[in-house]
């Protein structure tokens, strides 16, 4: 006896695989923006050098910056040096990957 193909689900097989697979990218950005956006105390040392980088006779004023800011993307530091404030931001190479790499521009 020859049995009948087995009826087409419509999709729903491929609509399932694709709703989990949304949903594990939407865990890993959030959890990696999570990261992105707490303080640490690497990326703080890693801003201070940065502050006076390139500039001749400059010198950090503190151990600590006068304002830490941070959010989804990354995290800036504003340290008084003296030249007067600058501020430092850092993110990482690819959004939420990659080593963190900080810059300086005079503070606003």
């Amino acid at each position: 006896m020859d049995r009948a193909p087995a009826p087409c689900d419509d999709g729903r097989a491929m609509k399932k695989w694709v709703g989990w697979v949304l949903l594990a990218v939407s865990l890993w950005v959030t959890y990696q923006g999570w990261q992105n956006s707490q303080a640490e105390p690497r990326t703080e040392d890693m801003s201070k050098p940065v502050a006076c980088q390139g500039r001749e006779g400059c010198t950090v004023d503190a151990d600590r910056p006068q304002e830490l800011r941070t959010d989804f993307l990354g995290r800036s530091y504003t340290w008084k040096t003296s030249g007067g404030p600058v501020k430092v931001a850092c993110a990482r190479a690819y959004v939420f990957a990659g080593e963190w790499t900080c810059t300086a521009a005079p503070a606003s």
